[in-house]
């Protein structure tokens, strides 16, 4: 019985390491950034083939064990093309647009050849020793229970709404991706297509965005501050009347210094990022996010900058975030276990401990466009601040924030005596993802389409050189957009749409991806103040 038992667990393993080493292989050969999933998911994902092996067709068998990679082969060739993982909007664009795939693929037929190869191999490999492999126990009826399995996720999105799989994840297996992404097609987006008739979202002002060479840029580093969770409305730099940002606040009279109220993209993390770094917004901006072609870093990349993202956040909390960093075109990404090993919690962290690689990055003489991304104030406010920093009693929901606040600015302070030290032209851009309410109209935090969730604060700033022109022109209630634009100026790019003049069709997204939890569609007014009307 032992021995015929080691035959099931000698058959997961090669599976298992088959699995990984198909998408290690890939990255490393591709040059993408290698994501360790935690020894927990591992662990499950070993426990999933060695119950795989007790299929008794070995068909099934076969299938099941090999699904992982078999599915990878979409997920590789996507990366390879694009960049990027592949979204379940893009399942929807392959059917309705399959002729212009297929024309693509004729021309760029190298990206299919090694996911191929890849897939092949392993593939041969497995089938070749389950057919070899003997007196294995087996069960007809869970056969039939994986197949109602991997039905089971599909449906459930159908009659729940459930969102697993919206978005792909770093914490997933690339393969594991690409069957949660079409289990999201066919539970949420293709009954949303077929009984609404939605439209494939390719056509507003990101759409038809072009970029024309604008020769090289004017800096020495472009720094890009990713906050999370910042309200303007708890700044003082902004006329809120407690002292939260006394740092900030000095600044104002600094010709070299803006700041302006914004708006994102959407009123959570993922869409926000997603849709600024790749300069979209709206039902195009899903397509622009799966594509990468306007990705900030590839942008960077192409104007021989070295690119960066640092991370205040853990490999977990960035699992929705890092699928759209393009990460073909980032030659350095690091979480908080690479910045900072060993640290307690997770919730509690520093966003100071990015000074310090930002510190040795600026050394290097090498043009760099760096990504510092902030923890900032997002909820639990409580865990937000150290003790010495607190200005506010530490006994309610808005001190809570408030000192949260307070230790933003003390991280502006801290950048600042940094960049001092520089001899080099280095331009800071600051926005925050979105917004956060904080008790108005009974509303607290985000994820809703209110006012206070999706207001942001932008800051922009230069040292070493007089802050560009295009920078002052940017309006009140900029939108991420524009900001994205001003980016792409200063990297050395002419968009064909004014970085001062607000997209007049802009939407901002509610806490779904594919806009299935509405849209606030912002109406312009005079002087660039707004109204918004929320939409389904």
């Amino acid at each position: 019985m032992f021995k015929k038992l080691s035959r099931h667990v000698v058959l997961a393993a090669l599976f298992f390491t088959m699995t990984l080493t198909q998408q290690v292989l890939f990255y490393y050969v591709k040059g993408f950034p290698i994501v360790w999933l935690t020894a927990g998911k591992y662990l499950g994902i070993f426990a999933f083939f060695v119950v795989a092996t007790f299929i008794r067709q070995n068909s099934l068998r076969f299938i099941f064990l090999s699904f992982v990679f078999l599915v990878n082969a979409f997920q590789m060739g996507h990366l390879s093309y694009f960049g990027t993982q592949l979204l379940p909007n893009e399942i929807y664009l392959f059917i309705t647009q399959f002729h212009e795939v297929q024309g693509t693929l004729l021309v760029e037929a190298e990206h299919v050849f090694l996911p191929l190869l890849f897939t092949a191999v392993p593939a041969a490999i497995g089938f070749f020793a389950i057919r070899k492999m003997k007196n294995l126990y087996g069960s007809k009826f869970l056969g039939i229970l994986f197949c109602l399995y991997f039905v089971y996720n599909p449906a459930r999105t159908f009659v729940t709404g459930n969102t697993w799989g919206r978005q792909p994840s770093t914490q997933e297996l690339a393969g594991m991706n690409v069957y949660l992404s079409f289990s999201y097609f066919l539970g949420r987006i293709l009954p949303q297509k077929l009984f609404r008739g939605s439209s494939t979202g390719e056509t507003n002002t990101s759409s038809s965005l072009t970029l024309a060479d604008a020769g090289e840029s004017r800096w020495d580093h472009v720094v890009f501050i990713l906050g999370e969770s910042l309200t303007p409305n708890h700044m003082s730099l902004f006329g809120y009347d407690r002292p939260t940002t006394p740092f900030l606040l000095s600044q104002v009279k600094n010709p070299n210094f803006i700041h302006r109220r914004g708006l994102s993209g959407g009123v959570s993390t993922d869409i926000a990022v997603a849709f600024f770094l790749n300069m979209g917004f709206g039902e195009a901006g899903i397509v622009k996010a799966a594509k990468g072609k306007h990705c900030l870093f590839k942008l960077a990349k192409a104007k021989k900058f070295s690119t960066h993202f640092l991370s205040a956040q853990s490999a977990e909390q960035l699992r929705y975030i890092a699928p759209y960093l393009c990460a073909s075109s980032l030659d350095d990404y690091r979480s908080l276990e690479d910045i900072s090993p060993g640290f307690v919690d997770e919730q509690s962290v520093d966003d100071k401990v990015l000074l310090p690689e930002l510190e040795k990055l600026l050394s290097l003489k090498k043009r760099q466009f760096i990504v510092l991304h902030q923890r900032g104030s997002h909820a639990p406010w409580i865990r937000r601040s150290r003790a010495e920093n607190q200005k506010f009693p530490h006994d309610s929901k808005v001190n809570y924030y408030d000192n949260s606040v307070i230790e933003f600015d003390l991280f502006m302070n801290r950048l600042d005596e940094i960049l001092r030290r520089s001899d080099k032209k280095i331009l800071v851009v600051y926005i925050s993802d979105h917004g956060e309410a904080l008790g108005e109209n009974g509303k607290w935090g985000h994820g809703t389409l209110s006012r206070p969730a999706f207001e942001v604060p932008v800051l922009i700033f230069s040292h070493n050189r007089v802050l560009p022109p295009l920078a002052k022109e940017l309006p009140q209630n900029s939108p991420h957009f524009n900001v994205s634009l001003l980016l792409a100026r200063e990297l050395g790019y002419m968009p064909n749409t004014p970085v001062s003049e607000p997209p007049k069709d802009y939407v901002i997204y509610g806490n779904d991806i594919d806009g299935f939890a509405g849209r606030a569609k912002i109406l312009w007014e005079p002087g660039n103040s707004y109204d918004f009307k929320v939409v389904d």
